[in-house]
């Protein structure tokens, strides 16, 4: 079946078509039981032992052979007095009513008329027996079909039986549809996700088999998404990565140039100027080179890394950054005397912490402190760093971590410092990891960065 509407409005009509036939079965299964059960039943015997209680008690005699009479299955046995009701006070249906006026008045025309008008040879038919009590009162015997929950529904083991073929029929085709549908959506969903989370190389087609409906082509339409974007962002990285490289020949022979141009013409302040956008634009340079490297990073190959160690050389390396630049002082304070243990790659890690403590450092006030703790836990270890600056806006706590994103601070204040890479790095090594990064404002002011790294 190759259409999923087609597989649907099949199911749906099979169970209104199993449903009526079964109502039909029914029905007609139970209009034959009455019509031999009334062909088989004889009114004499009952007649002739009403007849016999109501002689030897009177009316109350008769009411009371009435309630303990049980006729066959499929059959109720009315007697009805002068007043068109029954003994035992049931309900008479519609049918049985009209057939009691009709005979009543059959016999009141039959009294008025004189048997001399009557043809000789014509035998008139009582429609319907009936008893004379010893007061003169007439009671009249009517034969009907039971209800259907008298006679059907009353037998336990028939409900049983329907209500059993009717959660077997409508559970197996509800299983067999919910099965049909709910499976392939539950291989695209994840497939989706792990393509969300960066899995570029995720396909479903082999998982859904040869579906030839719309959930089959909707994965193979998948796969030919996931094909494209795998290539785009492997020609994106490419990119990225040449232009980087392209960009380091230029910026050499700039520097040469001013190194020369500063020899003939004296150190002037303008040539200081140059240094230092050629020394921001060589690290821009290799900030993309390093996010390009680890976008493109598959190796899933882990090596046992002391965390502590790791980030005292982290720390010392920071530090040592900070006292070159004597207008800020700042200080990285850490605590990682404990030796903490996990599974990752040395330089991608060193990466991701000294990015983090690089953008502490650089948005701390002049001689302010970085501090470093970190805590181990049962599933993960957390490293948290927190700088003593003023903190970020809380609409832009979440996009810290895109790529050359900064804060509306930095942009009005047309600072040149960071390049919007170091988080997003960081953010990319702790990913490849199977980690968590984000950020929040601290509750002394701040920006506290938590990156959280399964145990090993």
């Amino acid at each position: 079946m190759h259409s999923l509407f087609l597989r649907f409005f099949l199911s749906f009509w099979l169970i209104i078509g199993i449903i009526i036939s079964a109502a039909a079965t029914a029905g007609f299964w139970y209009a034959e039981q009455v019509r031999e059960s009334i062909e088989d039943f004889h009114l004499s015997d009952p007649l002739f032992e009403a007849s016999a209680a109501l002689d030897a008690g009177g009316p109350i005699a008769l009411k009371e052979w009435l309630q303990d009479y049980e006729p066959a299955r499929g059959i109720t046995l009315f007697i009805i007095d002068e007043a068109g009701n029954d003994l035992i006070n049931r309900s008479m249906s519609t049918w049985t009513e009209r057939t009691y006026r009709r005979h009543r008045d059959h016999d009141k025309l039959r009294s008025r008329l004189s048997r001399r008008d009557e043809p000789q040879n014509l035998r008139r038919s009582r429609h319907l027996s009936q008893l004379i009590g010893g007061d003169g009162k007439t009671y009249t015997f009517y034969v009907s079909a039971s209800r259907i929950p008298e006679s059907i529904w009353g037998d336990s083991d028939v409900r049983l039986l329907l209500l059993i073929f009717a959660l077997l029929v409508s559970g197996a085709v509800s299983y067999a549809l919910a099965s049909a549908i709910s499976s392939p959506v539950r291989k695209l969903r994840i497939a989706t996700v792990s393509l969300a989370d960066g899995d570029l190389e995720i396909r479903v087609a082999d998982s859904l088999g040869n579906r030839r409906d719309e959930l089959g082509l909707l994965g193979r339409d998948f796969d030919t998404m996931a094909t494209k974007l795998q290539g785009a962002a492997k020609r994106q990285t490419e990119l990225s990565r040449n232009i980087s490289h392209e960009l380091r020949s230029p910026l050499a022979r700039i520097r040469v140039a001013v190194e020369l141009a500063r020899r003939k013409a004296g150190d002037l302040s303008e040539f200081s100027r140059l240094d230092d956008e050629a020394e921001r634009l060589d690290s821009l340079i290799g900030q993309i080179l390093s996010y390009t490297k680890l976008e493109a990073s598959t190796d899933r190959k882990f090596d046992v890394v002391d965390l502590g160690e790791l980030i005292g050389e982290v720390v010392e390396n920071v530090n040592y950054e900070c006292k070159a630049d004597a207008a800020k002082g700042v200080k990285v304070i850490a605590h990682t005397a404990q030796k903490i243990e996990i599974r990752g790659h040395p330089d991608a890690l060193i990466s991701a912490i000294e990015n983090v403590m690089r953008n502490a450092v650089r948005h701390s006030p002049p001689n302010g402190e970085v501090r470093v703790a970190i805590k181990r836990g049962e599933t993960n270890t957390t490293i948290s760093v927190s700088d003593s600056g003023s903190g970020v806006r809380d609409d832009d706590l979440p996009r810290l971590f895109e790529p050359f994103y900064r804060t509306r601070e930095s942009s009005e204040s047309n600072s040149l410092d960071g390049t919007g890479l170091g988080l997003a790095i960081a953010r990319r090594a702790i990913e490849l990891h199977r980690g968590q990064i984000c950020a929040r404002n601290g509750a002394e002011g701040g920006l506290v960065v938590d990156i959280s790294l399964p145990a090993s």
